[in-house]
């Protein structure tokens, strides 16, 4: 599924980080590598020249190691913009970059430029989080064996499922398929009321029929599926379990319809971005809006 994967630079170490998972991915699945820098239109002539300079620097470091298809581009104007009309102009298939980063090619990176794009690109995005460790150790990235996909219970289809797998198949992963069930305790002085136990078991009881619907699918495709149901806040909980069974990533639709408009967008997905030590892909379905309030 993913032939052209791109990476968006800013001249930073810390954009960089996305370059080992990037070159694992594209070796295992033999796809081509684009990656662009973005001068801003009011950028110094300099500015050009020496991102010009920093991506041949940084195509020369993947030379040594990888020997594939590789395409380096500066673009002109607004980032977000700019990387969007090349993502879909060259069909990129995946879009990976670091969640954040301030390079001297670019002043934002995560708030500006990733955010924009998650709800303006039609293809997945694989958001990386820099850690304090060197970005060109390009041989041993972090394999992705284990991949959490998160499920709000609606009937809304997950289109999230099939890029995950597509990254999985590279690397023979297990998937966990995954839903919360968030309990609202009520307030009392306007009448609310707690729900049973009995309701509880209820709800856990048919989120496990509809998990086990979707695992059913997937195992008759020969994936490796197991799936869970805890009670709890869906950010927090998705988070700790990432944390306590060795998740190498974290599979999101960008919002979902369970009950709330944009249930994920803007706060469990925002959350799970900021506090997630794995990366995450992210998927904005195809009937959802574009722009800001998407």
């Amino acid at each position: 599924m993913y032939r052209t994967i791109l990476v968006p630079l800013d001249g930073s170490s810390l954009s960089e980080h996305a370059l080992p998972l990037a070159l694992r991915t594209v070796r295992l699945s033999n796809a081509a590598l684009h990656l662009v820098c973005v001068r801003e239109s009011d950028q110094h002539q300099r500015d050009t020249t020496h991102a010009h300079t920093y991506l041949a620097g940084v195509a020369d470091r993947l030379a040594t190691s990888w020997q594939g298809l590789l395409q380096t581009t500066l673009l002109a104007g607004s980032p977000s913009a700019s990387i969007a009309a090349y993502a879909e102009s060259r069909q990129i298939d995946l879009v990976i970059m670091t969640t954040h980063g301030r390079g001297a090619l670019s002043r934002a990176w995560l708030g500006s430029v990733a955010d924009r794009l998650i709800r303006q690109l039609p293809m997945p995005m694989l958001l990386v989080r820099p850690h304090e460790t060197d970005p060109a150790n390009l041989a041993n990235p972090r394999g992705i064996n284990h991949i959490l996909i998160p499920f709000d219970g609606s009937d809304v289809p997950q289109e999230i499922i099939a890029p995950a797998i597509a990254l999985g198949r590279l690397t023979n992963a297990t998937y966990t398929l995954f839903q919360t069930i968030e309990i609202f305790l009520p307030d009392y002085g306007f009448g609310g009321y707690a729900p049973t136990d009995f309701v509880i078991d209820a709800w856990r009881i048919e989120a496990q029929q509809y998990l086990d619907r979707i695992a059913t699918g997937l195992r008759a495709e020969g994936l490796k599926v197991q799936t869970d149901v805890r009670i709890g806040s869906p950010a927090t909980t998705i988070l700790e379990y990432a944390r306590d069974h060795a998740v190498d990533l974290i599979a999101l639709e960008t919002h979902g319809r369970s009950g709330a408009v944009r249930l994920f967008l803007g706060s469990v997905a925002d959350k799970i971005v900021r506090g997630a030590g794995v990366p995450i892909l992210l998927h904005r379905p195809q009937h959802a809006p574009t722009g800001p309030s998407a």
